[in-house]
């Protein structure tokens, strides 16, 4: 055991670590980028950075690195140039293979600054890392600047087109510029003023962006997440307000991380895991973004967090508080399985299952830990049976009740009155909110019950199972689950009407790169969502982004699904950050918006697209807000009618403050289409219908169903025709017309 991770058990971190004593086990084709940085040529020195580079390098030597995997950059030595050179050299190894692990580790100063003004930042400050000689003069007699965000994101960009994207990046620096400027007594902050620092030039790395060329598919298909970075995973010292403090001899996020590494198999600890083992950090909350934040530590190879999985707290007092609550539709009676981790296999087994007893927003509690003894912090559960009030109601007809009239299983997990499933049988067609039958060819058709559903064009899904009970209970719970979650709405939700969901038409502009790395995103034309209802044609090459707008006085956290109709799937488009503790960076403040799949928020934009023969596809986007941040992974779930089968929960923990949370809902209701029909059918109901409780587990029936299509938008179709008529008219006899002066020439000379 290191000298740094004794020093931890002084100071009482072992308690929060919890994990199993044995060595992490990395793999030896590991690679790694260490930049350590004290000493500056023009900003205040540190005094823990390099010594913090040298106990990472050091840990991954003993956990079996190669040495000369291993590329240290220390102070002087640190040169922006060297450090680009060092990230560009990751992209170039050949030996490090496909998927390998790479690690980026920085500790030194950051800071935030004002973006040139031709960058579209949505008014946003520009983040970046200061290398040794910033702010000195280059051999071109101009200041050497900063490293921005984007620059760094490109690098990382390119890795991943040649490595894979198996990258942790750990940053112990801050970006902060607010609070006071003078360190406080045995406390050292790792950011530099803006002020202090040259400004960004509008040009800077333009070779690197210039010849990014996209790289990775920047179209990604209906369902696709969110503002969180593809290529990596970044582990970051605090949230965008805070500093990154060191204290000590070293860094206090350095510290913690490096505290559970040492003490935890990676194979079976998650980066969402190894956040929440981290304990308190004074003044500083670290954040983890990415979508791969669900992974094992530096191993893409193995499966990522169980499905449901979502945090349980342990408190002193026994009891066992699960971080997901009314907000998160969890309802009483509802039947957790418990574990002590976030990955499923023999080294976690099922501890137990325990029964909600209690519901507040976004928290229940489970029973007591004496049920369960020896559970630690953090532990997990999964939810194996919902509450009552969730329940599905499915007709069966009597062709079907035929088949499964003798499978045990049908009888004990649907028409049981002990069934867990969340469905539960009906007689009355008309009561249900799915319908089940049999084809013509032997097949288990659905028909989905759902007044918005079907007033906006779908009826019977397009997806079929044999007549297997297992895959048709599959599609049963899933079908619960997707139905509950669209329905339900705060009967209280304050906000409602002051939430816009805006969708755009975006696209790439190869001249200037987004904080990220890609070309920037920019959106164009005007906001498609006039009504709650978007009619689309589905194509691949056409990308969209989405906007949402806060007309409120309160900061608000943002969290947006995309329900897919034909696939009973649900994913996330937005998350956020996972924090370490309980808080976490503002996304969508008072009188502000937050542009998803474009700007600076995020730059991966959607496109749509429909399976061959599929002429029509119903997708409803849903925006759940709340003003304390909670943990929304129980929502997430992928088709019961794709490989893998249902629901890969991801459980994302985010803080929570003690205090009664208010929480709102909106939907749009986005219509996909081979071609767009005529008329069009509106959805003008849907803000009024959200708004509302439903009569029973569906939404209820709109006021208005007439198809008519929004008259801006046959303007602009009726415009666009004539357009076309004209320049096909018009076109040709200007030509002909603009030719006469040459042939009567032609004919002249001629004669």
């Amino acid at each position: 055991m290191s000298n740094l991770h004794q020093t931890d058990m002084e100071l009482g971190q072992d308690d929060q670590v919890s994990r199993i004593l044995c060595p992490s086990g990395l793999a030896r084709q590991m690679f790694a980028l260490i930049i350590g940085i004290n000493d500056y040529s023009e900003f205040k020195p540190l005094k823990c950075c390099v010594k913090d580079a040298g106990s990472v390098s050091r840990y991954l030597v003993g956990a079996g690195v190669s040495q000369d995997h291993i590329t240290e950059l220390y102070n002087e030595k640190a040169t922006r140039a060297a450090i680009i050179n060092g990230l560009q050299r990751l992209a170039d190894d050949d030996r490090i293979k496909k998927d390998d692990a790479i690690l980026i580790f920085y500790a030194g100063h950051g800071s935030q600054m004002q973006a040139p003004s031709d960058w579209d930042t949505d008014g946003q400050k520009v983040q970046a890392l200061i290398p040794f000689d910033a702010k000195t003069l280059g051999s071109d007699g101009r200041s050497i600047e900063v490293i921005p965000d984007r620059t760094f994101g490109i690098l990382l960009d390119k890795i991943a087109e040649k490595k894979g994207d198996n990258i942790t990046v750990i940053l112990d620096c801050c970006h902060s510029t607010s609070g006071t400027r003078d360190d406080e007594e045995d406390l050292t902050a790792r950011s530099i003023d803006e002020e202090d620092l040259p400004p960004l030039s509008s040009n800077v790395d333009k070779d690197i962006c210039e010849s990014d060329s996209g790289g990775r598919a920047s179209i990604i298909p209906a369902g696709f997440a969110h503002k969180s970075l593809r290529s990596h995973v970044v582990l970051a010292a605090c949230e965008a307000s805070e500093k990154a403090w060191e204290e000590d001899g070293h860094g206090n996020f350095t510290r913690a991380i490096l505290s559970v590494l040492e003490a935890a198999m990676t194979n079976q600890l998650t980066y969402v895991e190894l956040m929440q083992s981290l304990g308190e950090i004074k003044r500083q909350h670290p954040q983890c973004e990415g979508i791969n934040r669900n992974r094992a530590v530096f191993n893409s190879a193995l499966a990522g967090a169980s499905r449901g999985m979502t945090r349980v707290e342990v408190k002193e007092t026994g009891a066992l508080l699960l971080h997901a609550g009314l907000i998160q539709g969890v309802t009483q009676g509802a039947l957790f399985e418990v574990y002590q981790h976030h990955l499923m296999g023999d080294f976690n087994p099922c501890l137990g299952i325990l029964e909600v007893t209690s519901i507040i927003e976004s928290t229940s509690t489970l029973g007591s830990i004496g049920a369960l003894p020896g559970l630690r912090n953090p532990a997990y559960a999964r939810q194996i049976r919902v509450g009552r009030d969730q329940e599905l109601m499915v007709y069966v007809s009597p062709a079907l009740q035929k088949i499964f009239e003798s499978n045990s299983k049908w009888q004990t997990q649907f028409l049981s009155q002990n069934s867990d499933l969340g469905a539960r049988p009906i007689l009355d067609k008309n009561q249900a909110n799915l319908s089940l039958d049999l084809s013509p060819d032997g097949r288990v058709t659905f028909c989905i019950h759902n007044p918005v559903v079907n007033q906006n064009g779908m009826t019977i899904l397009p997806s079929t199972t044999e007549t297997d009970a297992d895959a048709v209970l599959d599609v049963l719970s899933s079908a619960a689950a997707w139905n509950w979650h669209l329905s339900r709405t705060n009967p209280k939700g304050p906000w409602s009407d002051q939430l816009k969901i805006e969708m755009y038409r975006v696209k790439r502009d190869f001249m200037h790169c987004d904080q990220y790395g890609q070309p920037m995103i920019s959106k164009e034309g005007e906001n498609l969502n006039k009504s709650g209802l978007v009619d689309i044609v589905a194509d691949p090459t056409q990308l969209y982004g989405y906007r949402i707008v806060n007309d409120t006085d309160s900061d608000l956290h943002p969290y947006l699904f995309y329900f897919d109709a034909s696939m009973l799937s649900i994913m996330p488009y937005y998350l956020g950050s996972v924090p370490s503790s309980a808080k976490v960076d503002i996304s969508l403040p008072r009188r502000g918006q937050l542009s998803i799949g474009y700007g600076t928020s995020g730059r991966v934009p959607f496109a749509y697209m429909l399976e061959d023969g599929q002429n029509f596809d119903l997708g409803l986007i849903k925006l759940f807000v709340t003003d304390t941040p909670v943990d929304f992974g129980l929502l997430e779930q992928e088709s019961p009618f794709e490989e893998g089968g249902r629901g890969n929960v991801r459980g994302i923990k985010v803080g929570r403050a003690m205090k009664s949370i208010q929480w709102d809902t909106k939907i749009m209701i986005l219509a996909q289409h081979n071609e767009l029909p005529d008329p069009i059918h509106s959805a003008e109901q849907i803000e009024s219908e959200s708004a509302s409780p439903p009569a029973k587990a569906g939404l209820k029936t709109p006021a208005s169903a007439s198809p008519s299509i929004p008259p801006t938008k046959v303007a602009s179709i009726q415009a666009v025709s004539k357009r076309k008529y004209d320049l096909w008219v018009v076109f040709p006899l200007a030509l002909a017309l603009s030719c006469i002066p040459f042939i009567a020439f032609y004919l002249s000379t001629r004669s």
